[in-house]
This record gives structure tokens, C-alpha cells and sequence, in this order.
């Protein structure tokens, strides 16, 4: 028997509805620099999914814009200053974990000031296309769709270099 409209619209991919989790709200950036690189930041020990390497952002406070958030916690977290202007959206992830679901907005950015520094005590690396599509860096479920969008700003933003030079 096949189950109401209803019914399918509020169940998430494992059988449970989307309702008995709760929604996560976290904005995440692609920081590219002049070579064409992305920045990854490892999340530390003790934290969730901790090891894996994930793209720097954080969550959106409550009546905090995505842009905003993004602004705050690069500066909290990697000593940077992007400026909001600068901020291009690029994707987003829906992830189920078990005990949330997982929204997360990902812009693009490749101007800032000041030099990218692990100011929550993270390891970061600049990685090329190369090594971040051969899965060197692991990352946690949610990035892994991300993949394909990641790549193309990669290169769109290596082209673009090129170009002007």
C-alpha cells in the first residue's frame, strides 16, 4: 500500500520523520587562495566527528543572518576579516545525523585580511583539487555532496587567475 503525500513529504531517507529531529542551522565558507587552493580546518579532539576535515564555518545564532555568522565566526575562528560583500553563495548541505538535521549555506570567498590561523587550537591546510577529490582529507557526511560545487569554484577561480595574468 503505498503511504499518503503527507506521509512522504515528513520522512526523512532513514524512516524517521523530519520532525523528531531537531533543524541545526551552520554556515560554512570555501576559502580560495591565489593558487587555487581551498582551506580545510580538522575538527579537534573531543568534538563531534572529530579528525575529520571539514570547510571553516560555524553555527548562525539566533536572528543572525548566514552572511553574518560566516563574518563572525572567521574572525573567531581563523583570525580573518571577510567582508560580507565578498561572500558568494555557492551550495548547501541536508544531512540527517541522529540527533539533528543538518541545514548548512556554503558561500565562496577569496578576498580577506589577515593570515588564515587555527585560533580554536585546529589544524588547517591549504589543499589543491587533486587531493581533496582523492579523499586525503576525510570529511564528515554532510561536506561530501558539497564535492562537485567545490571543485568547479576551484577551478572557475584558477581560470580566473589565470586570465588575468
Amino acid at each position: 500500500m503505498a503511504s499518503s503525500p503527507a506521509a512522504a513529504a515528513t520522512a526523512a531517507p532513514d524512516g524517521a520523520t523530519a520532525k523528531s529531529r531537531p533543524l541545526l542551522l551552520v554556515v560554512a565558507v570555501v576559502l580560495l587562495n591565489d593558487e587555487g587552493q581551498v582551506l580545510l580546518a580538522q575538527r579537534p579532539p573531543g568534538k563531534a566527528l572529530a579528525g575529520l576535515w571539514e570547510y571553516p564555518g560555524g553555527k548562525v545564532d539566533p536572528g543572525e543572518t548566514p552572511e553574518a555568522a560566516l563574518v563572525r565566526e572567521l574572525r573567531e575562528e581563523l583570525a580573518i576579516q571577510v567582508a560580507s560583500a565578498s561572500l558568494r553563495p555557492l551550495t548547501f548541505a541536508s544531512h540527517p545525523y541522529d540527533a539533528f538535521h543538518l541545514l548548512m549555506p556554503t558561500y565562496v570567498a577569496s578576498e580577506w585580511e589577515g593570515q588564515p590561523l587555527g585560533a580554536e587550537g585546529q589544524a588547517l591546510a591549504w589543499v589543491g583539487a587533486r587531493e581533496l577529490e582523492g579523499g586525503a582529507y576525510p570529511m564528515p557526511p554532510a561536506d561530501l555532496p558539497m564535492l562537485a560545487p567545490v571543485l568547479a569554484a576551484m577551478r572557475q577561480h584558477r581560470e580566473a587567475r589565470q586570465n588575468a595574468a
